[in-house]
Formats: structure tokens, C-alpha cells, sequence
């Protein structure tokens, strides 16, 4: 294990803040297919509404997360340039947004609930790194008031 810069060991999620890009590309062409085969599906026309909302999805979150996918539309460049650089929070709301508004349609086919889970799991990824890693068992000893040692609160009477 090679410590950071900080002297500290790397955090246990360090491959998902580094590839964080990649596996919402990868789930958000996942979407797209189970958004595609939603739409086609001729049981409701809800879930083609439903279907067709989670192609945008997934064409929104690739504009942002891995533009040379959808580097033949239009829109694309502008929406990666404008989230280019924006906190991982912005990210997370955007993308619980486009994963919510399809469940208003009240789509029930399998395909539309595996695209809804791949979409829910880029959001909970974004929202996760915004939340950041856990803090050691020492350091929440301390901000509790124990001290990292003996285990015991710090009381400023005791002996």
C-alpha cells in the first residue's frame, strides 16, 4: 500500500474517485440500452414515454461523463463543458433528477426498472464521492471527546 502525500494510507474507494468517470459511462450505456428495449416494448405506451426519458438520460450523463460517446450530437458539447469541473454534488442532484422524473410515468417492465437501477447507482456513486471517505477510528474518538488510547472520555475531572 503506498501511502499519500498526506503520509496517510489511500482511502479504501480511491479506484472509484479515479474511475468514477468510467463506471457512470459504463452504467449510463447500460441505461441506455434497457431504455431502448423499454421503449420498443408494445405493452404500454407509458414505458415508451418512460423508455424514450431514459435514453436522454443516458445521452445527458454521457455528454457529461465521456463526450466522445455522444460526440455526433449537438447538444453534447455544450452540456460537458458546462459541467466540466463542477462539484461531484452538482452532479449528484442532476443525476437523481433524471433518474426520478421516468418513475412518473408509471412504467412496471423489467427493462425499465434494470435502466432505473443503473441510473440510480450513478447517482448514489456521484452522491457517495460527495460525501467523501469515513474518517478514522482515532480521529472520531477525538471529535467525540475519547481519547484515541485509553478508549475513555475526556473528562477534565476525572484523575
Amino acid at each position: 500500500m503506498i501511502p499519500s502525500p498526506t503520509g496517510q494510507p489511500p482511502a479504501a474507494s480511491w479506484w472509484v474517485e479515479s474511475w468514477s468517470s468510467q463506471i457512470s459511462a459504463a452504467l449510463a450505456i447500460a441505461l441506455a440500452f434497457f431504455g431502448l428495449i423499454t421503449a420498443i416494448s408494445p405493452f404500454s405506451p407509458l414505458c415508451i414515454v418512460a423508455g424514450i426519458l431514459q435514453l436522454i438520460a443516458a445521452a445527458i450523463i454521457l455528454a457529461v461523463e465521456a463526450p466522445t460517446f455522444v460526440a455526433f450530437l449537438r447538444f453534447a458539447q455544450g452540456v460537458g463543458r458546462f459541467f466540466e469541473g463542477k462539484p461531484n454534488y452538482m452532479k449528484a442532484a442532476v443525476y437523481g433528477v433524471l433518474t426520478i422524473i421516468p418513475l412518473f410515468t408509471g412504467c412496471s417492465g423489467v427493462a425499465f426498472f434494470l435502466g432505473f437501477i443503473a441510473s440510480l447507482a450513478i447517482a448514489a456513486l456521484f452522491g457517495l464521492l460527495t460525501l467523501g471517505r469515513k474518517a478514522s477510528r482515532a480521529e472520531m474518538q477525538f471529535q467525540a471527546g475519547g481519547t484515541p488510547t485509553t478508549g475513555q472520555p475526556y473528562s477534565p475531572t476525572s484523575p
